[in-house]
């Protein structure tokens, strides 16, 4: 009981996108199209893992998808994450896959090639000094020349229904 009050947000935001993870397993051979994105999927994620569990809510947006960006504004997004925040360190990431994936994005009709990365990360509370390790994957998603990240299914919906900023 106390490991889920201490990883509070963390693990809400964890735990979603695991179940994300979970509910979409197809991985698809890889693919030299020539379409892919530049940069590095997994350093990509590892990034936006660190400035979310640093609460740097505004530079995480910057990445979000553009579709998520229109359902969850700049000024709307900072604002809702910001009534959770992690309090917690993030002491290390591990890249441990990186798979391709066939995603169906909240919002969108049609499915699109991802990439899943599987990271191990070690957090600590602040409060409380205790570490957890831990695995979760998380998708990067092509946008053009770069890699974006998405919201998962219930906080799409939660910007979709603005219910965020009624709340």
């Amino acid at each position: 009981m106390q490991r889920r009050v201490m990883f509070g947000s963390l693990i809400v935001f964890v735990g979603a996108a695991a179940a994300v993870s979970l509910l979409l397993p197809r991985e698809l051979p890889a693919r030299g199209d020539g379409s892919r994105p530049r940069g590095d999927p997994a350093a990509f994620v590892s990034g936006v893992v660190r400035l979310i569990v640093a609460d740097d809510y505004a530079a995480a947006w910057t990445s979000l998808n553009p579709a998520h960006k229109q359902v969850a504004p700049r000024r709307e997004y900072v604002e809702c994450e910001r009534r959770s925040l992690m309090q917690s360190r993030l002491r290390s990431v591990e890249v441990m896959r990186v798979a391709n994936r066939l995603l169906r994005i909240p919002g969108a009709s049609r499915s699109v090639r991802a990439k899943a990365v599987t990271l191990r990360l070690t957090v600590e509370n602040v409060a409380l000094r205790e570490k957890e390790t831990f695995e979760v994957t998380f998708n990067a998603v092509p946008a053009g020349s770069v890699w974006t990240w998405i919201l998962t299914p219930a906080r799409y919906a939660l910007y979709r229904d603005d219910a965020c900023s009624r709340g």
